[in-house]
């Protein structure tokens, strides 16, 4: 693991994942998490943030850096943005102190991803996605020094297990063609919905409420 990461940090827990180089806002009330936070500020800025369901904890989640704290409360609640920077296995927590801290293994591909086509047939059926649902489309947003699945992955429509489940995942490969498997799956139904929307926009079904006669 490299120097600049301590191999402890405070456990955020979440009914969500976060992936390298993703973004989240965070509105933190919890006194536990509070203090957590002010000590990161303090520090080097680094939690790391990973699932927790029905008191079951995953072992894999990821770093998050605290970029900025974008608001303060009276009551000493706080806002903040955070950035995914690498994936860890918690194999050990440590629940003596104010916050629960979690010792850490660093959690890296075992598979280095190489050139191949899928990436390209990935980038276009995001591309369509974003169409169907009236999404802006950058074609920059796909030129990261970050793995496409993670550009993707944050941003499809996925399920929180499904989250999970790509988070775990240690080939760029296999998360490439996880990513295509599940579109190809999912945009037929966005584009079916949005057919049904559609039609019942234009058949006058939505007539009042278009002209305000609710």
């Amino acid at each position: 693991m490299s120097l600049s990461i301590p191999n402890r940090l405070g456990l955020f827990f979440l009914e969500s994942t976060l992936y390298p180089g993703e973004k989240k806002f965070l509105h933190v009330f919890e006194r536990s998490y509070r203090k957590l936070v002010d000590n990161c500020l303090a520090s080097h800025g680094l939690f790391v943030i990973i699932w927790e369901e029905d008191n079951r904890v995953k072992e894999i989640g990821c770093i998050a850096r605290v970029k900025r704290v974008l608001a303060r409360y009276e009551g000493g609640e706080l806002d903040i943005e955070v950035e995914g920077i690498r994936r860890v296995k918690v194999y050990m927590i440590d629940e003596t102190a104010f916050y629960r801290q979690g010792y850490l293994d660093p959690y890296n591909d075992t598979v280095e991803a190489g050139a191949s086509s899928a990436g390209e047939r990935l980038i276009a059926q995001h591309i369509k996605l974003l169409e169907i649902i009236g999404a802006n489309i950058n074609p920059q947003y796909y030129q990261s020094s970050h793995p496409l699945s993670w550009l993707i992955g944050r941003n499809c429509g996925l399920s929180l297990p499904q989250r999970q489940n790509l988070l775990e995942m240690q080939s760029e490969a296999d998360r490439v063609l996880f990513l295509i498997e599940y579109l190809s799956e999912f945009i037929p139904k966005v584009e079916q919905n949005a057919k049904k929307q559609m039609h019942i926009m234009s058949n006058g079904h939505a007539k009042d409420f278009l002209n305000g006669n609710h």
